[in-house]
């Protein structure tokens, strides 16, 4: 059975994977017209940047737990 450790800290890495994807994907097809689909890129870079801190801060608060 998988701990709820390994489990949050993996959700955290497959989001940040999909959202990076997703911003990648924007930037290369876009979806929508205009400069939206730069918008939604930005937007998804700055939230895998976020999880990708809140992933480094949670792994460093799990090694003291």
């Amino acid at each position: 059975m998988i701990s709820l450790k390994t489990f949050h800290l993996f959700f955290i890495a497959v989001s940040i994977v999909i959202t990076i994807y997703y911003g990648i994907f924007e930037i290369i097809k876009p979806s929508s017209p205009g400069m939206t689909s730069n918008i939604l890129a930005g937007f998804s870079f700055l939230f895998s940047a976020g999880l990708a801190a809140y992933g480094v801060s949670v792994f460093n608060k799990f090694k003291r737990i």
